[in-house]
């Protein structure tokens, strides 16, 4: 032993002594008498050694214990021995152990009982209850070791593997058998009750001198309460002793705990709802459930789950009994009905874990009703109740910071979705109740909005908002957009009314949650201001809007201020209003035209450019970008679907747009001039420019595109943004590449796509070539897609420009590709597949015979060599394709890569060992593969037969016990298959390649 080492724990460690210490520490670990040297040092010389030399000491020992000891039967004896004296000397010391070091020999202890117990130690929890006369500390230490010990054995959140899963069955039935040996009281009984004779004799000795050690040994008895018998518990002698504790702030949470495992003990129903009302009635008859507001909180939160815990039970064992039917079920019931008025006072507190406490329980009482076929007049009188504290508790506290979100406030915010929730399974069980409390509430709310707290009114609305979410009141909200009549659509009106109409909008005023909720309800019930009435209120609503998000009255144009939204808030209302405006666009003509063009000048453009200017300032953040999209679309679609004459839409759209076009045009020209322009800075610029007609363009449609709207006018909306094209792709011509700005044209074009007709083609061939710069993988993929796009949507109108870019975007790829690993090249890879795939759907292989054949290879090389299923199939898919359209017609060097290329590539690809045939992505592979094999049988006949037979398969490195050359009855079985039937040979193609991989 090296006390030189050993001196180094008793003082602070540094770097230099720490490795040599854990130097030392491994060599004793590998020692085979390393830890007896360790059972010494603890046991003779513990209290003459620091904290850390013990540590250290017990370290040794618990590695020992997990790795050889299992299998050292002659140490056992030895371990015993050292284990007890060690507890004999802390147990009589004048010195108290530290905490960490009682732990750490407590898990010591339980580990050598997992192992020895029960073959090599089968008294250990007899010899260790006789310690406990020693005194508090051994009472201390042996609670500590039932802990570890449940940690090990019991743990459910632990994972174990099969073996220790068995070993710990074996230990706890074992623990349950009856003993024949007498230990304490003189008697015969099992491990489990001396346990509990332990536990209750501790309770009682120390519960006035030392509650310490009563709260430890509940601790203990809650967590063996689980796979002990419960009789042993839930008794008179622990009744008496759990209620006495209840009385006592010390130990009344461990009770609470304590309780909670007996009422949810598995058990038969009847035995349930039997043990729950026994313990309900002593509890009650103590006055337990007596409850003072000033009450601590924490045991508040712990009776609350003790009388939650009791009702879930109640509900549970009443589900249970749904196979006797209803008259079977009232006994149960009323148990659970006559704790509701204290579930309700828990409920009610004003402390929301204490609310939350009970939720699970109300929830489940609901689940009850709903299983009724009709409630009675208890029934709905509990459900006012609950409705009523719900409302109140949903309520946003006085103290909550809205400006400065902490861990209290995510705490309610979470609470109170649980409460939506709960309104929400109550709206589901009796809609016209909760339509009647909540109509109430808005009703009072909203007409008294001038005196009511802010707090009240977001409640209100909040309340309206989730009523649409069961599907019952879903149904009602069609019904009321399409006949009118509810009182759904009588609250709607009456939030409208008082909130945005009458002068300067009162909702402008409100606090900014408040507005934010309000404009959630705007938008869920969006389809009922299709009709009249209510799509008069849509000009009130579009100011009312655009009044919150630019910040000011819209009566007074002259002083507007920031908004006094938060940024998180004025991100949803952006969203809110471009939904809003999508959802009601077919009714904005009742908007008079002098408004129109008011909100479309005054107000919409002027929050897009304000917007615009934020989000191009140089710390804005992506969310802001969002915002300026919603706006751009809430816009476009504002100022093309109203009433408004179409040349003066284009002077408007000319109006929204010039800022963004003035900006590209200045990019344009310092990028041209300068010779050392902020590229950053540029690119961001260009970007949104791009970018803002591209939000433009989501207005229109495939089935509105931009050249039909307004025919009658020279000057269509097609033509401003094939301009804005124009200067863009004059843009992209320069030598400097500017990777957003790339990004957003190829967005563009993709919006135009949808939008223009061929105009977009004229300039495909100069977008390419732009694109084509930027040769990292994601821009490659991209372009594919984007000409994958075109391709499905012009068919013939784009082979010229195909037969011209099709191979400079071959060689882009190609030379890419052998950079590229894992995601990226797998999603070239498919991109440049599905276009492939594209060109032979849409019958335009005119552009794939005028290339040369390295277009195949990268197809070929996917078949044969990938790892990716799904990529492999597009691959066979293709290949069967080309087959179709070329079998018999195709260019004059075809049939040479058919039988060179494509025939190998249906073999090569299955027989590749990563090639799982049990996996069904793999197969759908194999199938495709197995389909062209059998096509080009049906195009080629025997010479395609001929060529396998004599050529290919005596060739074929086909690994089983054949070994090469394939026999020549291994080669006919092959050719007969392929003349059978496209399933047959499906199936035998599958068995073929099991044998060839052996």
């Amino acid at each position: 032993m090296n006390r030189n080492i050993l001196n180094l724990l008793e003082t602070p460690l540094v770097q230099g002594n720490l490795a040599q210490v854990n130097f030392y520490f491994e060599e004793i670990i590998g020692s085979d008498t390393g830890w007896q040297l360790a059972i010494t040092e603890l046991t003779r010389t513990a209290d003459n050694l620091s904290d850390h030399t013990k540590f250290f000491w017990w370290q040794i020992v618990e590695n020992f214990v997990k790795t050889r000891y299992t299998q050292m039967d002659s140490a056992s004896l030895l371990m015993r021995n050292f284990l007890f004296q060690w507890l004999h000397n802390m147990s009589i010391s004048a010195k108290e152990e530290s905490s960490f070091l009682r732990n750490k020999a407590a898990q010591v202890f339980s580990l050598v009982f997992i192992v020895d117990f029960p073959r090599r130690w089968p008294s250990f929890l007899f010899d260790f209850l006789e310690t406990l006369k020693l005194g508090p500390k051994a009472v201390d230490f042996y609670l500590r070791v039932l802990k570890a010990i449940d940690s090990e054995v019991v743990e459910r959140e632990i994972p174990h593997s099969n073996v220790e899963a068995n070993r710990n069955t074996l230990i706890k039935d074992t623990i349950r058998e009856t003993s024949k040996k007498p230990r304490l009281y003189g008697i015969p009984h099992s491990h489990t009750e001396a346990l509990v004779n332990s536990w209750y004799e501790i309770c009682g000795i120390y519960e006035m001198s030392d509650s310490r050690l009563v709260s430890e040994c509940l601790c203990v008895i809650c967590a063996y309460m689980s796979w002990i018998d419960i009789s042993l518990f839930a008794n008179e002698h622990f009744y008496t002793l759990f209620v006495r504790f209840m009385k006592d702030q010390h130990l009344r949470e461990p009770d609470c705990d304590c309780l909670c495992e007996v009422v949810a003990k598995g058990m038969d129903s009847s035995a349930k709802v039997k043990l729950i009302e026994s313990l309900y009635s002593l509890l009650h008859g103590a006055g337990v459930f007596v409850i003072d507001n000033e009450e601590d909180s924490d045991y508040l939160c712990k009776l609350g789950k003790l009388i939650n815990t009791m009702g879930v039970q109640l509900a549970v064992s009443w589900t249970r009994h749904g196979i006797y039917g209803l008259e079977n079920k009232l006994p149960i019931m009323d148990p659970l009905e006559n704790k509701l008025p204290i579930i309700s006072t828990f409920f009610g507190n004003r402390d929301d874990n204490v609310s939350a406490s009970v939720l699970e329980c109300i929830n489940e009482y609901i689940i009850i009703l709903k299983q009724k076929y009709l409630l009675s007049s208890v029934d709905r009188q509990n459900l006012e109740s609950l409705i009523s504290i719900n409302f109140e508790k949903m309520k946003y506290d006085e103290s909550y910071n809205f400006d400065n979100d902490g861990d209290e406030e995510a705490q309610f915010l979470e609470f109170r979705i649980q409460l939506k929730k709960l309104y929400v399974n109550i709206a589901s069980l009796d809609k016209n109740l909760i339509l009647s409390r909540t109509q109430q509430l808005v009703t009072s709310t909203w007409e008294n909005r001038q005196t009511c707290e802010f707090q009240d009114a977001e409640l209100a609305l909040t309340c309206l908002y989730e009523l649409g979410e069961p599907a019952e009141v879903r149904a009602m909200v069609i019904i009321a957009a399409t006949y009118g009549g509810s009182a759904l659509e009588d609250m709607v009106r009456t939030m409208v009314k008082f909130g945005v109409t009458g002068g300067i909008s009162p909702i402008l005023d409100m606090h900014h949650v408040v507005q934010l909720q309000f404009f959630e309800v705007v938008v869920r019930y969006d389809k009922l201001f299709l009709r009249e009435p209510y799509s008069n209120y849509i000009p009130d609503l579009m100011l009312a809007f655009l009044g919150v998000l630019n910040g000011s009255n819209y009566e007074d144009k002259q002083e507007r201020t920031e908004s006094h939204l938060p940024r998180e808030a004025r991100s949803r209302v952006c969203y809110l209003l471009s939904q809003f405006v999508r959802a009601v666009k077919a009714c904005l003509s009742v908007i008079p035209s002098d408004l129109y063009h008011e909100l479309s000048l005054s107000e919409f453009c002027f929050l897009a450019h304000k917007l615009r200017e934020e989000f191009l300032d140089i710390n804005s953040s992506l969310r802001l970008s969002t915002d300026v999209r919603y706006i751009y679309e809430a816009t476009t679609t504002f100022i093309i679907n109203g009433s408004l004459d179409h040349r003066i839409q284009i002077v408007m759209m000319d109006f929204l747009l010039n800022h963004d076009m003035d900006a590209f045009k200045t990019v344009l020209d310092q990028v041209q001039r300068e010779a050392e322009p902020d590229i950053v800075a540029l690119d961001k610029v260009a970007a949104h420019s791009v970018n803002a007609f591209t939000w433009c363009s989501e207005a229109f449609s495939n089935r509105l595109e931009m050249r039909v709207v307004g025919p009658e006018c020279e000057t269509p909306h097609s033509a401003l943004f094939v301009q804005a094209l124009e200067i863009f792709v004059k843009f992209a011509e320069i030598p400097t590449v500017l990777p957003e700005f790339q990004r957003a044209l190829r967005r563009y074009c993709h919006r135009l796509a949808f939008c223009l007709d061929k105009d977009i083609l004229q300039f495909m061939p100069a977008i390419s070539k732009t694109l084509l710069r930027s040769r990292d993988a994601t821009s490659l993929s991209e372009n594919w897609f984007l000409i994958n796009q075109m391709t499905s949507k012009f068919k013939e109108d784009i082979i010229p420009f195909l037969k011209v870019e099709f191979q400079p975007m071959i060689r882009a790829t190609v030379a890419a590709l052998p950079n590229l690993v894992g995601g990226q090249e797998i999603q070239l890879q498919r991109s440049y597949f599905s276009f492939i795939a594209a060109v032979c759907e849409n019958h335009l292989v005119e552009v794939l015979s005028s290339q040369d054949t390295n277009f195949m290879q990268p197809i070929i090389q996917g078949a044969t060599e990938l790892n990716d299923p799904m990529a492999q199939k597009d691959c066979y898919s293709i290949l069967k394709k080309l087959v179709e359209l070329w079998g018999n017609n195709g260019p004059p060097d075809f049939d040479e890569f058919l039988y060179n290329q494509i025939v190998p590539a249906c073999f090569k690809g299955p027989l590749r060992e990563t090639f799982d045939l049990s996996d069904a992505q793999t197969l759908l592979a194999l199938n495709e593969a197995s389909a062209c094999l059998k096509l080009i049988y049906d195009q080629k006949g025997e010479e395609a037969i001929e060529f396998l037979q004599s050529q290919y398969l005596p060739r074929l490195d086909f690994r089983s016990n054949y070994f090469r050359p394939m026999p020549a009855p291994k080669i006919l079985e092959f050719c007969q298959a392929l003349r059978m039937e496209a399933k047959l040979f499906k199936q035998f193609l599958k068995a073929f390649f099991l044998e060839g991989k052996g």
